[in-house]
């Protein structure tokens, strides 16, 4: 409960130095299956903008698997297709490269336990997960006149974090929303497991119906992924169970 807490401030006190954060907003909709008793696979799709709506920041697909290990204890695994839509940019000799699609795969290991206590469900989530960035040659333009240069080449890169998020739900007796809170911290696994973004969310999840749900939720993060809009977002969700 004390770490909990001390997270959350953390969350909160980040949140109140940001001056200058991009705005994003991020739409998802999931299908999940119980296959049997305690195994459950889903598929998802993302879309999301930066400066609000004005530019396609990245859409991607994922495929999930999860397994109930315990009634306390979760563990599951996926694999995330992104393709980003990278901003342009200036090289280190002042030559220009343009917007261009880069295209990502990421997978993911996960452990989640959780415990309930009164209206409460307290979880913690442990997630390893990898990225991997093929190479690509982009155009590159020169910084003067803005003629076409040589392409640039990209190499391949791989990258490994550790993601560790505590979030909390509250069960509000007969009521279709469960509101919650999470605080996330990601460590960089290629740098001695060095910090690198914390994320803070307030969202609710509405059950329209036993297989259908929304969920709206308010997202912040001090420092962004290479794939991510930095510092405010808004987001709606769409899951179908069956």
């Amino acid at each position: 409960m004390y770490l909990t807490g001390c997270l959350l401030l953390l969350c909160m006190t980040e949140n109140a130095r940001a001056q200058s954060d991009d705005f994003g907003i991020w739409t998802s909709a999931e299908v999940k299956k119980k296959l049997f008793p305690g195994f459950d696979a889903s598929l998802e799709g993302e879309f999301r903008t930066r400066d609000g709506l004005q530019t396609v920041e990245r859409w991607s697909g994922s495929a999930g698997v999860s397994y109930k290990v315990f009634r306390w204890l979760k563990a599951s695994a996926g694999y995330t297709f992104i393709n980003y839509y990278h901003p342009m940019e200036t090289t280190k000799k002042g030559n220009y490269i343009p917007e261009y699609w880069q295209a990502k795969h990421r997978v993911n290991l996960s452990l989640t336990g959780k415990v309930d206590w009164q209206r409460f469900t307290f979880s913690l989530r442990e997630r390893w997960q990898y990225t991997y960035r093929p190479s690509q040659s982009v155009a590159k333009l020169d910084g003067d006149d803005g003629s076409a240069k040589n392409d640039e080449y990209i190499s391949g890169k791989g990258k490994n974090v550790l993601r560790s998020r505590i979030q909390i739900e509250y069960n509000i007796r007969k009521c279709a929303f469960t509101p919650y809170t999470s605080c996330e911290l990601s460590h960089s696994l290629n740098d001695n497991a060095a910090f690198e973004k914390l994320r803070w969310t307030l969202g609710t999840e509405w059950k329209l119906s036993k297989k259908h749900s929304l969920d709206f939720y308010y997202l912040y993060q001090n420092k962004a992924d290479d794939d991510e809009a930095n510092g405010h977002v808004v987001g709606a969700g769409y899951s179908f169970k069956f």
